[in-house]
């Protein structure tokens, strides 16, 4: 055990001393290392961070959401003739639920795309919402000018909207929108609020819910805009996680006793939560961010034949101290070991470096584009092993090479 960690502080010394020596051809070595590394360590990060910024808005905050919709809009069971004659979900439907027990509210909600216009400008086609007051609760959304609609405003289907502050930029440059009226298709509807503004590049490059939407309420919606056959869904809030599967048991329960269902036949609605939500997301994302890590780590193969490349060069330029060494009585165990040391030694450095460098391209990336700065702490690990292992396995020809060199010919090798 002391002969062999003698042995490695031994290699260690003087691979730093040939890496001293060979300044320039270290340097050129540790540097295409600490690239690949540094760009596999940034698109961990900023994987990471997207990862838990979209958690963040499925979620929307720290409620419990429950939603019900006519089919599985997640994908399975929405585009048979079967789901296609199902019964739409109802207010009246909606209203029952308030009564489970732990519900904590109940939202409605229709979506399509209409134009909006003002005074002859025109905005690109936008998400028109009709929900209700709980709206900017479950979706962890603030109004940053103006107001949300009230109660009183839903119950008498006043023609008011909640803009998102990209239409309202479009359609009102340098105006105060709050008081204003637009047409939302062929309706008028007075300006009450605007959304926050996303300051994010994230949001400015791919939009988000805060830029391309506007709120009306839900009853202003089915009278203005619902379509003979269109359909809400319906968002209910649980009042604690803890009793989020007796709320789904209870709500089965009451919808399957509302619209019908004979006992031992398919539901014919669908309930899902948050959680089946990012299953669904990340079985869209996980084998992207895969690949993505993949490819970023092409370049640390493209390192490793760096390193190969420098070992054989410094195989050959000492091979008259190889010689030395095994004439004074070096095993072919100590030679391989001193290369294998000198590869580890030079790809760790640019490892280390990499990862400083990855952290730092990650966090001014996650700061420039407004989502989560998250570094999984395993991936550190995993970053310095794989560089070493990187060195020790690229190195392992060059030091065997080199074990191999008879004593006799290398002291005769002349550079």
């Amino acid at each position: 055990m002391n002969q062999t960690k003698t042995q490695f502080i031994e290699g260690l010394k003087l691979a730093l001393d040939v890496i001293w020596g060979h300044r320039l051809r270290s340097t050129l070595v540790i540097l295409g290392v600490a690239v690949a590394v540094s760009t596999l360590m940034g698109m961990v990060t900023i994987l990471s961070g997207l990862s838990n910024k979209i958690e963040q808005d499925v979620i929307g905050g720290n409620l419990v959401i429950l939603q019900i919709t006519k089919f599985n809009f997640l994908g399975g069971d929405n585009g048979g003739e079967e789901v296609r004659r199902r019964k739409d979900l109802t207010e009246s439907d909606a209203m029952a639920l308030t009564r489970v027990p732990h519900a904590g509210g109940v939202n409605i909600q229709y979506q399509q795309s209409r134009p909006l216009r003002h005074q002859g400008r025109k905005a690109r086609i936008i998400t028109i919402l009709g929900t209700t007051t709980f709206f900017p609760q479950i979706n962890n959304i603030f109004v940053g000018n103006g107001r949300f609609f009230t109660e009183f405003e839903m119950e008498r289907r006043r023609k008011v909207v909640v803009m998102g502050h990209r239409p309202a930029e479009e359609l009102l440059p340098g105006q105060d929108p709050i008081g204003k009226f637009i047409r939302v298709g062929n309706e008028e509807y007075r300006i009450i609020g605007v959304f926050e503004k996303d300051e994010s590049v994230f949001a400015k490059v791919f939009g988000s819910l805060r830029e391309n939407f506007i709120v009306i309420p839900y009853t202003s919606y089915e009278r203005d805009f619902k379509f003979r056959r269109e359909g809400m869904f319906v968002q209910l809030i649980v009042e604690g996680g803890e009793y989020l599967d007796e709320v789904q048991e209870e709500v089965r329960s009451l919808l399957r006793a509302r619209r019908k269902v004979p006992p031992g036949q398919a539901d014919d609605f669908f309930l899902s939560t948050s959680d089946a939500a990012l299953e669904f997301i990340q079985r869209i994302t996980g084998p992207i961010g895969l690949v993505l890590v993949v490819i970023s780590s092409i370049g640390l193969m493209v390192g490793g034949i760096g390193v190969m490349v420098i070992m054989l060069v410094s195989v050959t330029e000492r091979t008259r101290e190889v010689g030395i060494r095994k004439a004074l009585g070096a095993t072919r165990r100590e030679i391989v070991w001193q290369f294998l040391i000198e590869a580890a030694v030079l790809t760790s450095i640019g490892g280390i470096i990499g990862i400083l460098g990855g952290l730092g391209l990650a966090l001014a990336i996650t700061n420039l584009g407004g989502f989560p700065f998250s570094l999984p702490l395993h991936w550190v690990l995993v970053a310095v092993v794989v560089s070493a292992g990187t060195g020790i396995l690229f190195g392992i020809y060059p030091a065997n090479r080199a074990a191999k060199l008879d004593p006799v010919e290398a002291l005769r090798y002349e550079v």
